[in-house]
Parts: C-alpha cells; sequence; structure tokens
C-alpha cells in the first residue's frame, strides 16, 4: 500500500495553556496568545487603546485613582495625585469629555509617590484614605502663650518618651480625660514640626470666641502619628481632611469616633463604610453615616495568627468577605434596625471559609457573578459557591495551565496588581520581570472557561489601575497609567478600540511602526510611518498552535499546512513552522491580503520531524484564524502490503 497522506489541525481556538506539554493539548487549545482574542472559536489580534486624556498633567506625580459618579449620574475617573485631585469625565451621551480644575489637598496635607491611596465614593462623597495609625500612642504634656480669639499660635508638645516623629507628620492630639473643657477645643490632628526627640510642635487656629490662656506645663494629654482620610463632595474648592478625635475609657485612649479613622483602604457596603483599621482589625461606621466608633464597630480576625488583612469584597445576605495573606474570612454584619447612627447588631459574626490559601493583593480580589477571583501565592484562585450560598476553596489554581506565566512574575511588588471583569472576561495586570508597574495582562474567557491571551502594551503604557467606565453609550473598560513627572506619559486609555494599533505618546519621542508594506509587494520593508498615523504603536500579536504529532512518535515528512482566515484588504500575517527532533524553526510564509473576502494560504512545508507546530503572527491588520491544518507522510511506514 502506498504511503497516505494524513492530516491533522484545529478548526476552532477555545484558550491556551502554555504550562502543559503542548504535544499532549487536546484540540482547540493553543500553547500560547499574545494580545489576541477567542472570540466564537476564532483567533484575531485585540483593538488598541485609545488615548482620552491629552498633555495637561504631564509634569505631576499621580499616586492613585477611583471611580465617581456625580449629581447628574455621570461616571467621573478620579486622578490623585502629591497635593491635588481632578475628575476626568469620559464622553458621555452627547456630551463631550472633560477635565475639572485642581482640587487642592489641605495645606501639609499630602501623598507621598508610591504611599498608600485608595479612592472610595460614599454617601455622595469621596474619600482617600493614605494609611492606618501607627500602633505606638506616646503619653504627652502641653504648653502655650496666650493664643487670642480668631489668632493662630503655636503649641508644643512633649512626649514621656521618644516620638520618632519627622517635621511634616501629621499627628492627632488628644485630651484623656474631660478636666480641661479648653484643652478639649484643641483636639484634632496637625502638621507638626520636630523640635527634639520628646518635643515637636503645631499651628493652632483659635476659634473658640475666647483666649486660649497661657500654659506652661498642662498634663492630660496623647499623641497619635496617622494620615486622615480626605473627602470632597460637589460644592467644595478643595478637600477637607476628617477629624480625629479621642474616645477615652478610664484614662486610656483607646480608639477615633466623630470621624472616618485613618486606614489603609476601604469599601461602600450596606449604607456603610467598611475600613482596615489594622493588621487583624476591620472597621464598619454607622448606617448611613461616615462616623465609626473604634471600640464597638470593629470585627478584629484571627489575631495572632500570622495572618494579617489584605482586602475586603462585598457578598450577599449583609456578608462581605475579608481576604487575609494566609486566609479568608465572611463577616456577617447584622441590621437589626435602620436608624441612622446604628451599630451592628449583636448577632454579627466571623466564620472562615479556608485557611489553605490568602491573598497577595487587594485590588486583584474581583466578584463575577457567583464567582470570586484572586491572586494568591499560587496563582490566580477561584472561590465558586455551593447550593446554600457558602463559598468553597479549591487548592487547585486557576491558573495551573499557565503556571509557567508566573514564573516571571515580580513578587517584590505583585502586591500592585489590579483586577477586574468586563465582557465575560476576567482580566489581571500583574509586574513582570524587572518592571515594579503592571506591564502585562492576563485575561481569562469566562465562556470559554480557559485562558485566552497574554496582552501587552507599548513601553511606558503600565495598567496601574483598571476601571468600568461609562464611554458614549456602554460601559468601557478604562485603563489608567498614572503620570510620574516629566519621564512619564500617563492618562486614561480606553481598552479594546482603535484597529490601527495603540495610541500611546512619549513626552520626549512619537513611537512609529518598525515597518512599511508596499501592495504589490509581500516583502517587509524597514520605514517609518507617515505623520498622520505616527500615534498609533504595532500590536505585536501572535498565537502558536498545539503540537500535532498525528497519533505517534515516528518520523514525518510534512508537506504544506492549510490556514483559513477572515480578513480585510492589507493585512498581513507571517506563519512560521516549528518542528521538533530534530527541532527547527523556519518561516513559510508572509503574506498580504489584497481583498475583503475570506482567504484560505496553503504554504509548502518541507521539512522532516517527529511534531509540528505552527505560529501565526499578526503583523498588520486584525485578520481573524479560523482553522489551522497540517499535513504529513509517515517516512518509516511499509512500502508493500503485508496482506
Amino acid at each position: 500500500m502506498a504511503q497516505q497522506t494524513q492530516a491533522e489541525g484545529d478548526d476552532m481556538f477555545i484558550g491556551f495553556a502554555s504550562r502543559l506539554d503542548p504535544a499532549n493539548l487536546r484540540p482547540g487549545m493553543l500553547q500560547a496568545s499574545f494580545n489576541a482574542r477567542l472570540q466564537r472559536g476564532v483567533a484575531q489580534p485585540r483593538k488598541g487603546t485609545k488615548r482620552l486624556t491629552e498633555t495637561d498633567l504631564i509634569g505631576l506625580t499621580m499616586v492613585g485613582s477611583g471611580l465617581y459618579v456625580d449629581g447628574e449620574g455621570r461616571d467621573n475617573i478620579v486622578m490623585v495625585f502629591t497635593d491635588k485631585m481632578y475628575l476626568y469625565k469620559p464622553a458621555q451621551g452627547s456630551e463631550p469629555e472633560a477635565l475639572s480644575l485642581a482640587y487642592d489637598f489641605p495645606p501639609g496635607r499630602v501623598i507621598e509617590e508610591g504611599g498608600i491611596c485608595d479612592v472610595v465614593t460614599a454617601l455622595n462623597k469621596i474619600y482617600i484614605f493614605r494609611g492606618k495609625y501607627d500602633r505606638t500612642t506616646f503619653v504627652a504634656t502641653e504648653s502655650n502663650g496666650d493664643i487670642s480669639a480668631g489668632a493662630t499660635g503655636t503649641i508644643t508638645i512633649t512626649t514621656t518618651l521618644p516620638h520618632g516623629y519627622s517635621n511634616g507628620d501629621e499627628v492627632t492630639i488628644g485630651r484623656t480625660d474631660g478636666s480641661d473643657t479648653a484643652g478639649q477645643a484643641v483636639t484634632g490632628s496637625y502638621v507638626i514640626t520636630v523640635t527634639g526627640a520628646n518635643t515637636f510642635t503645631f499651628q493652632y487656629t483659635n476659634n473658640t470666641g475666647v483666649t486660649y490662656a497661657a500654659r506652661t506645663t498642662q498634663a492630660g494629654w496623647n499623641t497619635r502619628r496617622g494620615l486622615p482620610p480626605l473627602i470632597w463632595q460637589e460644592g467644595l474648592a478643595d478637600l477637607i481632611y476628617a477629624e480625629q478625635k479621642f474616645t477615652v475609657d478610664g484614662g486610656t485612649v483607646t480608639g477615633i469616633t466623630q470621624s472616618v479613622p485613618c486606614a489603609d483602604f476601604g469599601l461602600y457596603f450596606q449604607n456603610r463604610l467598611i475600613l482596615k483599621f489594622g493588621d487583624y482589625q476591620i472597621l464598619v461606621s454607622d448606617i448611613l453615616s461616615e462616623q465609626c466608633d473604634t471600640t464597638l464597630n470593629n470585627f478584629v480576625i484571627n489575631t495572632g495568627g500570622n495572618d494579617s488583612i489584605v482586602g475586603v469584597l462585598p457578598w450577599v445576605q449583609d456578608q462581605f468577605l475579608v481576604f487575609m495573606t494566609n486566609s479568608i474570612y465572611i463577616v456577617f454584619v447584622e441590621t437589626d434596625n435602620f436608624d441612622i447612627n446604628s451599630p451592628p447588631g449583636v448577632n454579627s459574626s466571623t466564620t472562615v471559609v479556608t485557611t489553605e490559601i490568602g491573598c497577595l493583593a487587594r485590588r486583584s480580589i474581583v466578584a463575577a457573578g457567583q464567582f470570586v477571583f484572586f491572586l494568591s501565592a499560587n496563582g490566580v484562585h477561584m472561590l465558586t459557591p455551593q447550593l446554600d450560598l457558602k463559598l468553597l476553596g479549591n487548592t487547585l489554581p486557576l491558573s495551573e495551565p499557565i503556571a509557567d506565566f508566573f514564573e516571571t512574575v515580580n513578587y517584590n511588588t505583585v502586591q500592585e496588581s489590579v483586577a477586574t471583569y468586563y465582557s465575560n472576561r476576567f482580566y489581571i495586570a500583574m509586574p513582570t520581570g524587572s518592571s515594579v508597574r503592571n506591564d502585562k495582562i492576563l485575561v481569562y474567557n469566562t465562556l470559554n472557561q480557559n485562558w485566552e491571551s497574554i496582552d501587552y502594551y507599548p513601553t511606558g503604557l503600565f495598567s496601574d489601575n483598571l476601571i468600568l467606565s461609562a464611554y458614549i453609550n456602554q460601559r468601557r473598560l478604562m485603563i489608567i497609567t498614572n503620570f510620574a513627572g516629566e519621564g512619564q506619559y500617563g492618562g486614561v486609555f480606553l481598552s479594546e478600540e482603535e484597529t490601527q494599533g495603540d495610541e500611546f505618546n512619549t513626552f520626549n519621542a512619537t513611537p512609529a511602526l518598525p515597518f512599511n508594506l508596499f501592495p504589490e509587494s509581500s516583502q517587509i520593508t524597514e520605514s517609518t510611518l507617515i505623520p498622520n498615523t505616527q500615534n498609533f504603536v504595532h500590536i505585536p500579536a501572535s498565537v502558536q498552535t498545539r503540537e500535532y504529532a498525528f497519533g505517534g512518535t515516528s518520523e514525518k515528512r510534512f508537506s504544506r499546512g492549510e490556514f483559513t482566515f477572515n480578513n480585510v484588504s492589507n493585512d498581513f500575517v507571517q506563519i512560521d513552522a516549528t518542528t521538533y527532533d530534530p527541532d527547527a524553526t523556519e518561516t513559510v510564509l508572509e503574506y498580504s491580503f489584497s481583498g475583503n473576502t475570506d482567504g484560505t494560504l496553503r504554504p509548502r512545508i518541507a521539512a522532516r520531524g517527529t511534531s509540528i507546530a505552527c505560529t501565526v503572527n499578526f503583523v498588520v491588520g486584525r485578520p481573524a484564524l479560523k482553522s489551522v491544518a497540517v499535513y504529513a507522510i509517515a517516512a518509516n511506514r511499509p512500502m508493500i502490503s503485508q496482506e
């Protein structure tokens, strides 16, 4: 019997699994996918980003971002800088985009580059959390000269132990008893000037209406360092800070009340603010109020268990999830009445979900319907609910098929990872290699139930945040790149929008495509772009098929391939064939499509090997790959039939 030609390939693509042996992947699975989307079984390059913000903010240093819905129901992207805030309104409906004037921070209140910055919208206000209190509280005395009504004077604080404060620190000053009514008026948060190991001063404006009398030494004071949250609401020209007040129990400072306390982060859930107050402590505000009593409205979780709180996520039925570094808990907040300023009910409780896995990055925690995604030390995990809505943690990571990617992750800064759920896809941005900012995005397709792509963008376009915001008449995914002084051209970028590539500019240079195609030739020629397209950066998209072994490990002679595309005119692809045993890679076709019809390319493959894989590089345009097939003849098949 003569040798017969065999064919093997894929007629649809549903995901990629880079960790597994590519020869053992099931049909429809790729071994690599970069900047691609697998929609309805077709592989196609992602669309590029569109720059929404202009150059107005170049030179500033941006430290955080969030989303705020104004009184007109329009989405605003909150852009927080070291000493001010801007609101950017994307174009919505018939209204054009708009960038607000700067809203300045209170004097002396700043956020250092790399510092904590969490933006929360609640009670029609914007809250910017800058970090929790230091653990140490110092007993102190106070002294001052006469400060007349309406005047500003200097007050000196002397602590019993060295305080360790620095110039410009924000310190809350408070009385430890109610015996000194004049002293009670001084309580609050101040920016200090250090004058000694045990002393510091601050400026006090006397608004009591009477003279604040001179005192040489007044006991009964207490100091604690912390960064009070900043607050803004419509109608305010600038931001204010949340006044901090000590509460007293037997002469001992036990907490903060009558304000929003210092916290690492927060969220708004069931008409209450939920705040991280310590490594093991969550605070819950009164209902429909920002007031928090740290002695009553708190949950202490797994204290002393070599664990710390990482993030919080709303769940169901007055419950929220608390993610720690090594465990996960569910907290139930009983709302036994709906009176304003009412604390949580006595039946509020904390129960464990799992002690086998924890969370690495707060902003990686995302709810998608009934599922909860988050980043752990072992990769991306997914919590799944049971019939009684109790969550079950799976010890096998969702990212196990692409575990090799996590070997490239920079775990020194992975806590800055951010994720979201959009258009039936889970996106998680992470830093890789030596990058300290999120330079890669993993995409998981929940319809295909497989990982879809590793996305990367032009140098400098980092995914510091992912925000879902209204744009025109749809809800769209925005990529936020923080401005970082003159050297970083940040801004708001609309994802999945441009067909020409990623629209991105640096301050000093304009990226250009690495090539220019001539319609009369299939050759690639080095060139720069014409001026009207120079803002777009080429998207280097590619997919690599599984290994086709044709059912065995014997040597084959590969004859040709067959690749079916949907395309438009001037789309350009490059196809490489990689053979194994012997290992070799060869470009078998470079082709520019000349029409707007479907096309099937049949390149000749003259190679030997035990298996073969094909890489399709989408060089220009967005051609859609529908199917791949490779034809081969087994080289060691007997030439004479034994029958």
